[in-house]
């Protein structure tokens, strides 16, 4: 599991590679319905 300063990392290398950017923050919107899912 990232964190959200890897995920920063990330971001910032790959940034101009809109896939990859694409990729990170399907990957954070999915973690946050799946963290919001098990709160409710």
């Amino acid at each position: 599991m990232l964190t959200r300063d890897e995920m920063i990392r990330e971001v910032q290398m790959r940034r101009g590679n809109w896939p990859g950017l694409l990729a990170v923050y399907a990957i954070l919107v999915g973690t946050m319905a799946m963290t919001a899912m098990a709160i409710v």
